[in-house]
């Protein structure tokens, strides 16, 4: 009866990690689509902060106008001449 003694040797933090890690790269390209999948998503995403940065950048320049406008006395939209009442006859 021969028995066969297995050495157990304790698994060091290093090896953990580098176990962990493995793991974590396994489950996650499981998860993400393909690299050209990937390029377009962050191509859009690009493209959707540029637009938001635009749209803010059209608001300030629009706000900046207004103040300077208000500051060198001029009124910021033309004031609207008021109109006539015109009587309509009914027959």
């Amino acid at each position: 009866m021969a028995e066969k003694k297995e050495e157990l040797k304790p698994q060091t933090l290093e090896d953990e990690v580098e176990e962990l890690k493995h793991k974590f790269a396994s489950i996650v390209n499981l998860c993400l689509p393909p690299k050209e999948v990937l390029d377009e998503v962050k191509k859009d995403l690009i493209t959707a902060q540029i637009s938001i940065l635009k749209i803010f950048k059209t608001l300030l320049d629009y706000q900046i106008e207004t103040l300077q406008k208000l500051a060198e006395g001029k009124p910021s939209q033309p004031q609207k001449k008021e109109k006539k009442i015109q009587k309509i006859k009914v027959e």
